[in-house]
């Protein structure tokens, strides 16, 4: 029986094995394999959480959703899993609580299209920074042919690796409230000259390998 609504639940029975395990092979998604639970167009409802999932991380990404706007987006994918929990708390989805789950998606499907059309759009340029991205990719680059010249001990290796580590580090906190200001760009920049000279410095040292 529904608890809510005291209607019986078809508990589908008369479904055949081979038919579940097609439906269950149907929904590996991502490398696992989520419950059976159709909705329209052939997404389950794990399915579709993770789909929205990608999606608002594909729009940080792009800069098409702000730190804001994701951190809402994802607040929302939380309550809708949290509202999953306490439907299946019982051992069984009924098409009622379905059909809410179903409802919630959509809602949050249209929030996430809204916001990544909106008017504010965050630059992908005001997260990123070309010059210090291609510089820390040449020190990495440097560092390892060091390694491989015989230009650098692996002290001299691993502490050099540490330091791209650090600016890294520093980058994603400067980087955690959604904007890389002027002056942290500047600093970041400075970091990674600096650490440049330190690359130079060991590979024409006298402690070779």
């Amino acid at each position: 029986m529904d608890g809510r609504f005291g209607r019986p639940v078809n508990d589908k029975k008369e479904v055949s094995m081979k038919r579940l395990a097609a439906i269950l092979g149907s929904l590996v998604v991502a490398g696992g394999t989520f419950e059976a639970v159709a909705s329209p167009g052939g997404q389950g409802v794990d399915a579709r959480q993770h789909r929205q999932h990608h999606r608002i991380e594909q729009g940080v990404r792009s800069g098409e959703l702000t730190r804001r706007e994701a951190a809402r987006a994802t607040a929302q994918q939380r309550h809708i899993r949290a509202e999953e929990r306490r439907y299946r708390a019982d051992g069984n989805l009924g098409p009622v609580e379905r059909a809410d789950l179903r409802r919630d998606q959509a809602r949050a499907s249209r929030g996430i299209h809204r916001q990544k059309h909106d008017a504010q759009d965050r630059p992908p340029a005001e997260l990123h920074d070309p010059r210090v991205n291609a510089r820390q990719g040449n020190q990495r680059a440097r560092i390892g042919q060091g390694v491989r010249s015989g230009e650098l001990t692996r002290d001299e290796a691993v502490a050099l690796a540490q330091e791209q580590r650090s600016i890294r580090q520093q980058e994603r906190a400067y980087k955690s409230d959604g904007e890389l200001t002027k002056e942290e760009r500047q600093d970041l920049r400075q970091d990674v000259r600096q650490s440049g000279r330190s690359i130079a410095r060991e590979k024409n040292d006298e402690e070779q390998r």
